[in-house]
């Protein structure tokens, strides 16, 4: 994840301005059925600028935001305020995170999935899994089509989310596809919503 932090340090500002110029409702509509309720707990990670955070604050959410770019994270922090705790943490642990002893009510893991190597996706799940509340959703975006720009990512598929997410006690419970948002002909999106699986009591 180096190399693709130091592009985003190096591109915060020409990064911010492109996320910043897109709202959260567009964005994120495809799975507006799971949007938090007011009050409700969101750790958004790989918050970039802080767009989306900045968001779920000012619904009345009580938000941590991670970002392990400092440059992104420091406009991000600018961007929200201190109403959002910010951490300079990173998948696949959430090291920082997962210290604080805290569940969440909605997890989001937007335009992040494709930079964790694949060997680092099942631990990454486990983490999520153990920060997501017993009723929680966690909210993760699949972007298919490569960088050209120097990004370092690695290939996802539904398939291998759906099997990984399995094996960590977690089920599917939406799917929704759209095309990229700023217009790149190559790229679209999968966005899967994640829930601990009911366990039957006999």
């Amino acid at each position: 994840m180096r190399i693709t932090s130091s592009f985003y340090d190096k591109n915060a500002a020409e990064l911010a301005k492109q996320y910043d110029g897109l709202d959260f409702e567009s964005v994120h509509q495809s799975w507006k059925r799971y949007w938090p309720p007011s009050g409700a707990s969101v750790l958004d990670v790989g918050a970039g600028s802080g767009r989306d955070a900045k968001w779920f604050d000012l619904l009345g959410c009580d938000v941590i935001a991670v970002e392990p770019a400092k440059a992104l994270r420091e406009l991000g922090i600018r961007n929200t305020g201190s109403s959002v705790t910010w951490f300079d943490d990173s998948l696949p642990l959430l090291n920082e995170v997962t210290s604080l002893s805290l569940q969440f009510q909605l997890i989001v893991v937007s335009a992040v999935w494709m930079h964790i190597p694949i060997n680092q996706r099942q631990p990454a799940l486990w983490a999520l899994n153990e920060l997501l509340s017993q009723e929680g959703k966690l909210v993760v975006t699949l972007r298919h089509g490569e960088f050209l720009d120097g990004r370092e990512s690695y290939g996802v598929s539904l398939e291998e989310l759906e099997a990984m997410a399995a094996a960590v006690g977690l089920v599917v419970c939406h799917i929704s596809e759209s095309m990229d948002v700023l217009a790149r002909d190559a790229v679209h999106w999968q966005t899967v919503v994640l829930k601990k699986a009911c366990i039957e009591r006999k």
